[in-house]
């Protein structure tokens, strides 16, 4: 079993750290970075609208997800729709999904912010933590979202805080089957893995 993997979260709060772990001890996934593609497309700003970015993502993921692989999907993904438009995919493919959702402190996001690298590809700063204020503003909470209307029965859901010596994760919906395959991203997390 491969559950897609969306990951989600504010700036800063350790979304590419959080992938990177996974993607070292999980076997057969790969992993779909937005920002990635968007720099594959010459986006040098972030554009009012992104479908053509978007539905190459779609594509990436479900072409994956059928020659049974694993996706570890790493973006904010701060809009339930979008969300739904990835557990719809995984749906189609038969697949579940973990949605983990990196949290801390907003002064530690904004730490973590400020000590980026100067430039990555983009013409706005990825050191300015306007982007985190923004994008907080219009954050949709994943419980009171996503799990409003029925048919998320294949879409599980975790918080990980990426705290410095606080790291935990919170079991907020376990999917039907998922037990194991949740106590084995815990593990990876929390550094527990043998």
């Amino acid at each position: 079993m491969r559950p897609l993997i969306l990951l989600t979260g504010l700036p800063g709060t350790g979304k590419t750290t959080t992938a990177s772990k996974l993607l070292e001890k999980l076997e057969d996934y790969i992993l779909i970075d937005q920002n990635k593609v968007r720099r594959e497309y010459g986006m040098k700003r972030m554009p009012k609208t992104q479908e053509e970015v978007l539905r190459k993502i779609d594509r990436m993921t479900l072409k994956t997800l059928l020659e049974n692989k694993g996706v570890i999907f790493e973006s904010v993904n701060r809009y339930s729709f979008r969300r739904h438009q990835i557990y719809g995919i995984s749906s189609g493919c038969g697949k579940k999904v973990l949605t983990i959702e990196t949290i801390c402190s907003e002064e530690l996001s904004k730490k973590r912010i400020k000590e980026r690298t100067k430039n990555d590809g983009f013409i706005s700063d990825p050191r300015s933590t306007r982007v985190y204020d923004k994008l907080k503003i219009s954050w949709e909470d994943i419980l009171e979202y996503d799990y409003k209307y029925p048919g998320e029965d294949h879409v599980s859901y975790i918080q990980f805080n990426t705290t410095p010596g606080e790291q935990e994760i919170k079991r907020i919906v376990e999917g039907y089957s998922m037990k194991n395959f949740i106590g084995k991203v815990e593990r990876i997390l929390l550094n527990n893995v043998t």
